[in-house]
């Protein structure tokens, strides 16, 4: 592993030579593997486009995050710029392989494109998903092979979906309401307990006193809460928005446009709105701090895939789906 790093740290050293004059680009690029990028267009897909199309991202997206959070925690390995030799031009609280920014972007990213079937649009995300790695090593947050490892599994997650989401979504469709709701509540409960089981995995192997510093809350599990919050709540809401609020978006762009940002304004609402008043009742490390997560991930799914649709159908922003 020392080899590897080294030779990353030459690389990425090589890269920053460009700093200052690309920060800006490749921070640019950053974004688009960041939650709040993923917060933005995943409801306008869902909303605005195809609800289809927009819950299968948003579920190939937390799977794939459960994967590499799950791997992170597993190898413990630190960031470049915790060992030093490069600039931190970001600063991460996580452990360092895989790149969740990479394996994100390709299962999602790459989904979209296999679904458009259009050459252009995966040059595009091609393109895009190249300097999104690239950014990754730039700013000095991740080593070659975080990102390569990252493209591995995103790749995987991507194949699965491909070839698996019709038979995957038919067999959900045959479960009763409560049964969906049930088995995306054993779900959930699986992603918390195997946060759990890896961190107990890996509890007597210490971080390096050289980095472990920068180390302080990689060992977390709120993240498992956040996924398992995030599964259920989107799970739940798509199962009632096809039994009580079974929408299609409105033909005309105005209306379109007026339910996305009538919808982005509630997410932003309960996100943050929670986020304080959470905060104002329990620590985030403490028992009653990751029930919170819990619920406060688990409503912003809801409000996307139900509580927002039910309310366009109310205002006529959008139209009952045909049977």
């Amino acid at each position: 592993m020392d080899a590897l790093q080294q030779l990353s740290i030459s690389l990425i050293q090589a890269l920053q030579t460009l700093s200052p004059s690309l920060d800006g680009v490749m921070n640019f690029f950053s974004f688009f593997g960041r939650v709040e990028f993923y917060l933005v267009i995943a409801p306008f897909i869902y909303w605005a486009l195809d609800k289809r199309l927009g819950i299968r991202a948003l579920l190939i997206l937390i799977t794939i995050d459960v994967v590499s959070a799950s791997f992170k925690l597993l190898f413990h390995q630190p960031r470049p710029y915790w060992i030093g030799g490069v600039r931190g031009l970001a600063e991460e609280a996580s452990y360092g392989i895989p790149s969740s920014h990479a394996s994100d972007s390709l299962a999602v990213g790459g989904y979209l494109a296999y679904r458009a079937k259009k050459t252009w649009f995966w040059v595009v995300m091609g393109i895009i998903l190249f300097f999104i790695g690239l950014s990754r090593l730039y700013l000095g947050v991740h080593f070659l092979h975080d990102v390569l490892f990252g493209w591995l599994l995103g790749g995987v997650i991507l194949w699965i979906a491909a070839k698996r989401s019709e038979q995957i979504a038919a067999w959900a469709r045959s479960k009763t309401l409560s049964a969906q709701i049930a088995i995306g509540f054993v779900v959930s409960g699986v992603v918390i307990v195997l946060g759990i089981l890896i961190r107990s995995i890996i509890s007597g192997t210490p971080d390096p006193a050289s980095w472990s510093s920068y180390s302080t809350d990689a060992r977390s599990i709120s993240h498992s809460f956040t996924l398992a919050g995030a599964l259920f709540g989107s799970i739940t809401g798509y199962a009632l928005m096809r039994s009580q609020a079974n929408f299609q978006h409105a033909e005309n762009w105005g209306n379109r446009a007026l339910s996305y940002v009538l919808g982005i304004i509630g997410l932003l609402l309960i996100y943050f709105g929670l986020d304080i008043a959470f905060g104002m009742i329990a620590a985030d490390e403490t028992i009653a701090g990751y029930a919170l997560r819990y619920i406060r991930y688990a409503l912003a799914t809801f409000w996307v895939t139900f509580g927002a649709p039910w309310i366009f159908l109310k205002l006529k922003l959008a139209q009952p789906e045909a049977s």
